[in-house]
């Protein structure tokens, strides 16, 4: 009992030490919100019907995977993942656009001395809890020193408030550095809680659009879901955004199942020259807010997209497929088809 009682009074110490991780409910009178076309007066939801629930026969289903995978390779002890040093933080010259991914949905783009960041989860642990959704021991972790590095960013985009996509201690960390957050609706609630002013928030709907110098910033449609509360679910708004610059279309899909979303996106702005498309953590069984390797194929198609950079993975797992099933499947899709996919690393840049 003693051993209990003190396991349980640490457990509370540090609920209480990281209740700001969980963020703050939304507003949802807010008139934006209401007007919203995907809240339906109570939460956020997809376009058509989309089933997201695991019931009893998934989870049937599902138990057998779980065996399945405590016998399958780990992710191996050395995988080729840049070292921070070896990242380009100089940024690109010119009308040169320089991607560099972190691992997962982190992703850093520089182009005229302008820098975005998207998604940027940094931290050890996708999750409220220390030691729960630990990053894999050899994947790129920002500690503090690290985002001096970054020197300063023009834009953050968050494409929806799960942990593995929106960081508290991240967020934190960039306020300083950062001039504008661009989060959709009721993700400020979050941001507002963690002390950023809200005059560097920028809130959007889907097809919302936004100009920033010479950057334009479209918040677009996505099929997932969102919360940081097992409770409260679907209270804030999910996305995909494009980033339009020097008459280039830069997409990142942020968490997607497959849907007719992608070609409503080309045919409103034209084909995509570089699709950022999560690849990772999927299952057939959650198919519908997690697109499989060949979906990330199809929608880089219906994008019409030059050139695929799969992510969603390469630094937490969050499913039951093996560390090398997301590339090996969705290169194979796509030599069936012709796309171009791009051979990169986390923390290897390369330039359009």
């Amino acid at each position: 009992m003693l051993i209990l009682s003190i396991a349980i009074l640490i457990t509370m110490i540090g609920l209480i030490f990281r209740a700001s991780h969980f963020g703050a409910l939304p507003n949802l009178n807010d008139p934006k919100v209401q007007n919203c076309k995907q809240f339906n007066g109570k939460q956020f939801v997809n376009q058509g019907n989309v089933v997201m629930s695991m019931n009893s026969a998934k989870f049937k289903k599902l138990f057998p995977q779980l065996i399945k995978f405590g016998k399958k390779k780990r992710p191996p002890q050395k995988t080729k993942i840049s070292d921070k040093s070896k990242i380009k933080f100089a940024g690109a010259c010119g009308k040169d656009i320089q991607i560099t991914w972190f691992g997962h949905s982190a992703l850093m783009m520089d182009v005229n001395g302008k820098r975005i960041l998207f998604d940027p989860m940094l931290s050890k642990y996708a999750s409220p809890f220390p030691g729960f959704v630990k990053r894999f021991k050899n994947a790129i972790l920002f500690e503090d020193n690290d985002f001096d590095l970054l020197e300063k960013v023009d834009a953050v985009v968050i494409s929806h408030d799960h942990y593995d996509h929106l960081d508290y201690q991240t967020i934190i960390k960039l306020d300083k550095i950062t001039k504008k957050f661009y989060v959709t609706l009721g993700v400020d609630s979050h941001l507002i809680k963690w002390k950023i002013d809200a005059n560097k928030i920028i809130v959007a709907d889907w097809w919302d659009e936004f100009k920033q110098d010479y950057l334009k910033f479209i918040c677009t449609p996505s099929q997932h879901f969102s919360g940081r509360r097992v409770e409260k679910n679907n209270n804030t708004l999910w996305a995909s955004w494009l980033v339009q610059v020097n008459n280039k279309n830069i997409f990142f899909s942020g968490d997607t199942g497959y849907f007719d979303g992608f070609t409503k996106i080309k045919d409103k702005y034209g084909p995509i020259d570089l699709a950022m498309l999560e690849c990772g953590q999927y299952n057939e069984l959650w198919k519908e807010i997690h697109m499989l390797p060949e979906h990330t194929v199809q929608a880089a198609i219906d994008l019409e997209a030059n050139a695929l950079l799969p992510i969603h993975n390469m630094a937490f797992s969050l499913a039951l497929h093996s560390w090398f099933e997301p590339k090996e499947r969705v290169q194979k899709a796509a030599e069936k088809h012709g796309l171009k996919i791009i051979e990169t690393v986390p923390g290897k840049s390369f330039n359009i």
